[in-house]
């Protein structure tokens, strides 16, 4: 009998909450990062609330509507001609609409509208529409951070899974297959338009291993990746990042080696809204290539082209004409380089532990449809060159020969 009557109350309650409409908000917060209260219900007229000797009873806007107001001891009205009694009913002529906002009786002192130790007529407390969890940006007078076309209003950003194919070409080569899955959420740092984005990413890689070979047959990457944006002047940002994260084979996540910290470090000068000039590095700790240089520009003329020329990862892109819908789901076609750089701990066939050290070049074709606030997917083909590989054991450097890349991803 309880379950029932839960369930018989929960659904009066979800029918009765379906009919109260939206309070809807006239401006949208710029802000995307973390929570926003959803906007409050207003006051309703047909709940029925004994407050401090008070009765508020129904108000009836049918028509002609009848107000019936009810008000605590020592409280006071609002009326063009006449103050009514308390607990009385008057007809008005035309509805009353209910203000937003308290208002002043301008005699009293008392707020109308506003229920002792500010209660809701539904209980809790008073919450004005679309008010933050976290503060809103203080007025600095600088510039806006610019915002990600793909960013949404709340916690959640973006879930992401690619994998890549290296093929193994010869005997005496190295294959390499990589499963990468990610999502981002972004919470505010400390207010909602320069969030702090977190990003935790598992990465499983396959090596199609030479023959009599030491390496393992599988290598993981398990990490978190923390990043901000903050504007320091007004044609200054930076963004500084730390990832720290476990990199190893099956046997050797419980080595010092394996837990590394990463990280990488950005400032960026955006002269105007189409131009932005970058400079940086980025660490991998203990990598074949310790610190990398991030350098270049970001030029954006218009929406239908994009150039990243940005070391190590450039890319060049274009929005192509057969775009379904502009702005929101587009067809891009664009070249792409990458720079991979990283290392693990394993366990050679003997028992002896070691380091891989793994890096290459990449330059690559790609097609992609992006969807705002959808599915996006993308393919792309390429050529990997200059694969090196070095085991901490010889420190010698082992040349690979180069191979073909494939790759697909899918974004929501």
């Amino acid at each position: 009998m309880r379950l029932l009557l839960t369930f018989v109350s929960t659904m009066l309650v979800a029918t009765v909450a379906a009919a109260q409409g939206g309070y809807p908000n006239p401006q949208a917060s710029p802000a995307w990062g973390g929570y926003v209260v959803p906007p409050r219900v207003p006051y309703q007229p047909t709940l029925t609330r004994d407050i401090s000797g008070g009765e508020l009873v129904s108000r009836n806007f049918q028509a002609p509507p009848v107000v019936t107001y009810g008000l605590p001891p020592g409280g006071a009205y609002i009326s063009s001609d006449e103050q009514p009694v308390e607990g009385a009913a008057y007809t008005l002529a035309a509805p009353v609409a209910l203000p937003s906002q308290p208002i002043p009786t301008g005699n009293t002192g008392e707020m109308w509208q506003v229920q002792p130790d500010g209660v809701t007529p539904y209980g809790g407390s008073q919450i004005f529409p679309q008010e933050p969890m976290f503060p809103e940006a203080p007025s600095s007078g600088l510039r806006p951070l610019p915002r990600p076309r793909d960013a949404r209003d709340g916690f959640f950003q973006k879930a992401k899974f690619t994998g890549t194919w290296i093929p193994q070409l010869d005997d005496d080569s190295l294959g390499w297959t990589d499963l990468r899955s990610e999502f981002t959420v972004a919470v505010p740092f400390f207010t909602r338009e320069a969030p702090m984005l977190i990003t935790p990413f598992y990465e499983l890689h396959f090596l199609d291993r030479p023959d009599g070979s030491d390496l393992p047959p599988r290598l993981h990457d398990v990490a978190i990746d923390f990043s901000h944006f903050r504007r320091v002047t007004n044609n200054w940002f930076v963004n500084v990042a730390v990832a720290p994260g476990f990199y190893a084979d099956d046997h050797s996540f419980d080595s010092d080696d394996a837990c590394r910290i990463n990280g990488r470090a950005v400032a960026v000068y955006d002269p105007t809204p189409e131009l932005k000039w970058v400079i940086g590095a980025t660490y991998v700790h203990g990598g074949w290539a310790k610190v990398v240089p991030v350098a270049g520009f970001i030029y954006e003329p218009n929406d239908d082209v994009s150039y990243e020329m940005v070391f190590p990862r450039p890319r060049a892109a274009w929005r192509l004409p057969t775009s379904p819908v502009p702005g929101h789901d587009e067809y891009w076609f664009y070249v792409l380089g990458e720079f991979a750089n990283a290392i693990w701990a394993f366990e050679q066939n003997d028992g002896t532990d070691d380091m891989l050290a793994y890096r290459d070049f990449r330059i690559m074709l790609g097609l992609e449809r992006k969807i705002i606030g959808g599915l996006s997917h993308r393919i792309e083909v390429g050529y990997v060159f200059n694969r090196e590989i070095k085991l901490a054991s010889d420190g010698d450097e082992v040349d690979m020969d180069d191979s073909v890349l494939l790759r697909a991803g899918v974004v929501y």
